[in-house]
This record gives structure tokens, sequence and C-alpha cells, in this order.
């Protein structure tokens, strides 16, 4: 079942990190953030955390005002340049019996590379 969810999530469009767009919802999701590729011909979006929340607009909300190393760097891009190169997804799953590690996990291993700023359990 994680990996149904963590393939369904990252099958998602990635979404501007605009709040008011971002629904009130038990979920799991992923910030991310764009860059050019080596050739420098297209974006491409890396995965820098993935979390698990009861309340998804209220969670990203707080990851502009605290001080975990993602909320340091989300702050950062927001203060550099509005969060222009910030991106968010989102899946509903509500009443989840999983751990917030297990999704890590599973997303790593699906993208071959752990998300930089989650925490190493």
């Amino acid at each position: 079942m994680v990996s149904n969810i963590c393939t369904r999530l990252l099958k998602k469009e990635w979404r501007l990190y605009e709040l008011d767009r971002v629904p009130h919802l038990e979920g799991i999701y992923i910030i991310g953030i764009t860059g050019r590729d080596k050739s420098d011909s297209y974006e491409e979006t890396n995965v820098l955390y993935v979390g698990r929340t009861n309340d998804v607009h209220r969670r990203l909300g707080e990851h502009t005002r605290q001080n975990l190393k993602i909320d340091e760097f989300v702050k950062n891009q927001f203060e550099k340049n509005k969060g222009r190169d910030l991106r968010v997804k989102w899946i509903e799953e509500k009443n989840d019996d999983h751990t917030e590690k297990e999704y890590i996990d599973c997303i790593a291993k699906k993208l071959g590379y752990s998300p930089e700023y989650n925490i190493r359990r």
C-alpha cells in the first residue's frame, strides 16, 4: 500500500508553493525545487522533503515560519525570490497506519536518492 501511495504521489503534477491553492486535508506531501538539468535544456524538480500531516495547508504554512532545516530553506527561498522555484504536490490519505519514515524511504527508493531535508532516522 505504501508503494502505491508513493507512486500516485510522484505521478502528480508539481504546483507552485501557493498556500491559497493548497487544501486543508490529511495526507502526504512533497516539497521540491526546480532547476536546470545538466544540458540546461529543461527544468527538473528535485524532491527536498517528504512529509505526512493531518492538514497539508497548515503544515506547508508552518514550513514558512518554523526553524527546521527545511523551514529555513523554504523561508530563504521566499526571501530570495518569493518562492518562485519551490514546488509542492500532495495526495489525500486519511487514517493512515503508515509512518512518515515509510513514505520517505519509499519515495527515496523510487527516486534513487534521499530527500535532502528529511532527517535520517
